[in-house]
């Protein structure tokens, strides 16, 4: 993972990197923390499926400080506390977020299979292998599907 200053947009500039297990999985920054998923059994050379939570607060040396163990996760994304993580076979798992050094699972829709998701103010849309779903979601972690636009 690599961090880069945009004090100037036009000329990015590295600053540092957190080095883990070799992947090209996603990654989302609220504030101090980023949230990755590196996904196993892919040809990036993952063995581990997990969701690293790596503090950023100094730039200059990210650290990991929690991990979780998942199935096969893709994508993510935030809104608030709630981190929604599309963990392949196993669903959608929704993660508080309120303390990045000990999040919990407050949800899991194990029958939501998505490769990525974007949450949007009070609707989640998802993409599958051959749809684009969206869900009305809140507060109280649940989802519901609304729309599914299939894809060719």
């Amino acid at each position: 993972m690599y961090i880069h200053s945009i004090e100037n947009p036009a000329f990015p500039q590295y600053v540092s990197e957190f080095t883990h297990w070799e992947g090209c999985d996603p990654v989302v920054v609220d504030s101090n923390y980023a949230y990755l998923t590196l996904r196993g059994g892919n040809d990036c050379g993952q063995e581990f499926s997990v969701l690293e939570v790596i503090d950023i607060s100094n730039k200059f040396s990210p650290t990991l400080v929690n991990q979780h163990v998942l199935d096969n996760p893709y994508g993510l994304g935030f809104k608030g506390n709630s981190l929604f993580v599309c963990d392949g076979t196993s669903g959608v798992k929704v993660f508080d977020k309120t303390n990045p050094l000990n999040m919990q699972i407050v949800a899991a829709f194990p029958n939501v299979q998505a490769k990525d998701v974007i949450p949007l103010s009070d609707k989640l849309l998802m993409i599958s292998d051959n749809a684009l779903h969206q869900y009305e979601y809140d507060t109280e972690n649940s989802i519901v599907l609304i729309s599914t636009l299939l894809l060719n």
